[in-house]
Formats: structure tokens, C-alpha cells, sequence
């Protein structure tokens, strides 16, 4: 076990509880404004307001953690167990082909072409041999690896600094400029094109089961105060992510 799938894990911008919503209906002129006054509380905001907010941020996270404990936590535990491991890929791999769209779409922001071509080809490899996505047959039959992407990194190609450390509600550790960055990749969420919301809802539901069941393993790694474990966590993986860095995997493997 790597200490890099810890991080990958703890910080992945996938929703536990961030269940598809009706498409948005702000007008671009005052998502612009918005995105403009947070640009420029967050040039301003210093090191030291690292974690201000962690009164608040401590409320939230306990109150994601009773959410966690009393329902998704037992909801993945139960779908893991009687869930065949085929099944399970597959629904894995259905939600992977979705956010392979927006991983796209933020390459492109970024002008990195041939990462958009790559993506945008498993999608269309995936959508159509794949069997819907169900398999990835991009990866196993075309060499298209999966890439990671996410508005909050593209904020951050651009030069826009991370501000200081949030937890969201139901969807966990953020901060400003990631939190900003998760309002624009849920408005591309290609489920938000579904108008029939119970089945849209029941797929957000299925999607965070699976990536619950994904990481139960981990509830057993996290030790001591579990605020601070999973602030650094997530901060230091977005770092990494933020500055292209690589972990040396021989380091962090399991002896």
C-alpha cells in the first residue's frame, strides 16, 4: 500500500454526499463578477491564514463524519459485500468514462491539447467498444491512460493561490479557490443533463457508494486527531498536484 494512494484517496474531488443538482441557472456575467472577487480575496489571502476558519471547518468536518458514520459508511460497507468485484469495476469504470468529460474540458482550459485529445478519445473509445463505459478499453487496448483534472487546478495553472483551508459540507476538504473550482466542474457534470431527477440522483447515490467502498480501507490509516490528518492530507496532495511533483513510490512502498 502506497502512501501516495492515501493522499489520491483522502483528496479525491469526488462528492460522498454532492448528489447531482438541477442545472444552474446564474447568469455568466455574475458568475464572471464572482469569480473575480474571489480572485482577489485569494491573491490577497497570506500564509497565515493557512487554516483561520478552523473553528467552523472542525464543526463541519465532525458533522460530515457523523453523516459518514450513520450513512454512507454502512451503505458502502453492505454494497461492498454483496456487490460482485466485475460488477463493481464496471459501475466504477461507467462513472470514470463520465469524468473523463470534464478532465477534458479542463485540459483545454489549460491549452494542454494533447492531455484533451487523450481524454475526450477514452471517452469516445469508452462510450462505444467499452459498452457505455462499463469497461476501459481505452486504457487496456489503446494505451489512453486515465488522467486526473479539475477546475481547482486549472485556477491554480493560472496563478491563482489556494486561500485558506475549508471543509465543505457533505463534500469534505477544499479550500477557497478548490471550493470555487468544484462549483464550476459540478455546472460541466455531464449527469446534470439528465432532466428525469430521481434517476439522476440515484446515480449520484451509486456513484458515492462505489467511491466510499473504494476507500474503507483507509478509515483504519487515520490516526490521532482526525481534522489535522486529513487537512495535511488533502493540502499536501493538492501541492503536489498544483506543482506537478511525484512521489518517489520505492519511499512510500510497503516493506
Amino acid at each position: 500500500m502506497h502512501l501516495r494512494n492515501v493522499l489520491d484517496a483522502l483528496a479525491a474531488h469526488k462528492a460522498p454526499f454532492g448528489l447531482p443538482m438541477r442545472p444552474s441557472s446564474i447568469p455568466p456575467g455574475i458568475a464572471l463578477a464572482i469569480f473575480f472577487i474571489l480572485s482577489f480575496y485569494v491573491q490577497s489571502a497570506s500564509a497565515a491564514s493557512y487554516d483561520p476558519l478552523e473553528p467552523i471547518n472542525r464543526g463541519t468536518h465532525q458533522f460530515n463524519r457523523v453523516l459518514d458514520k450513520v450513512f454512507l459508511k454502512p451503505l458502502a460497507s453492505a454494497y461492498s459485500k454483496v456487490t460482485p468485484s466485475f460488477i463493481k469495476r464496471g459501475i466504477s469504470n461507467f462513472f470514470g468514462n463520465l469524468n473523463d468529460v470534464k478532465v477534458g474540458i479542463n485540459h483545454l482550459a489549460q491549452l494542454e491539447v494533447e492531455n484533451a485529445a487523450i481524454d475526450f478519445g477514452r471517452v469516445l473509445i469508452n462510450s462505444t467498444v467499452g459498452v457505455g463505459g462499463l469497461v476501459d478499453v481505452a486504457d487496456s487496448g489503446f494505451g489512453l491512460e486515465k488522467n486526473r483534472q479539475d477546475f481547482g487546478l486549472t485556477l491554480a495553472h493560472y496563478g491563482l493561490s489556494s486561500g485558506p483551508y475549508l471543509v465543505l459540507p457533505f463534500l469534505g476538504p477544499s479550500t477557497l479557490r478548490d471550493a470555487f473550482g468544484q462549483g464550476i466542474d459540478f455546472a460541466i457534470e455531464p449527469m446534470r443533463s439528465l432532466n428525469h431527477v430521481p434517476t439522476r440522483n440515484a446515480l449520484g447515490l451509486t456513484r458515492a457508494t462505489d467511491l466510499r467502498s473504494e476507500f474503507l480501507y483507509l478509515d483504519d490509516m487515520i490516526t490521532g486527531d482526525s481534522y489535522l490528518f486529513l487537512r495535511e492530507a488533502y493540502l499536501q496532495q493538492r501541492e503536489f498536484r498544483t506543482n506537478e511533483s511525484h512521489i518517489d513510490e520505492n519511499f512510500f512502498a510497503k516493506r
